[in-house]
């Protein structure tokens, strides 16, 4: 089974991410946390294959900085900057901790690309 972390601050989406990722039962969702600071904590002692992260969360760090460090922690795990600035879409272009970008206008391709990005990971 591969774990996924769900980084959002907002209640709702995260309800929703959780609903998509439950149509697929190779994936469980593990707690979703709402700040860059818990996301490293359950990171750190749960380890994670995916992790959907939004770009503005409460607290000092940013998506962009907990991306960095996330990747530290789980190196093999797959980030997807999930988001709802379509304009900050060419800034993580060239960001390698960042594996996807995907708006959250576009939440149906959110399961179909989490199963491609662990294929690649070698997960049936």
């Amino acid at each position: 089974m591969k774990t996924v972390i769900i980084v959002e601050d907002d209640p709702d989406i995260q309800s929703l991410i959780e609903v998509i990722f439950s149509m697929d039962s190779r994936f469980a969702v593990a707690r979703p946390v709402e700040s860059a600071e818990d996301a490293i904590e359950v990171v750190r002692t749960t380890g994670a294959e995916i992790i959907v992260l939004d770009y503005g969360l409460p607290g000092d760090l940013t998506g962009l900085d907990a991306a960095r460090q996330l990747k530290q922690l789980a190196p093999q795990a797959k980030i997807i900057m999930f988001t709802a600035h379509a304009e900050i879409e060419a800034e993580f272009e060239k960001e390698p901790t960042i594996d996807a970008f995907l708006l959250k206008t576009d939440t149906t391709r959110l399961l179909p690309l989490a199963q491609r990005m662990t294929r690649m990971l070698g997960f049936a």
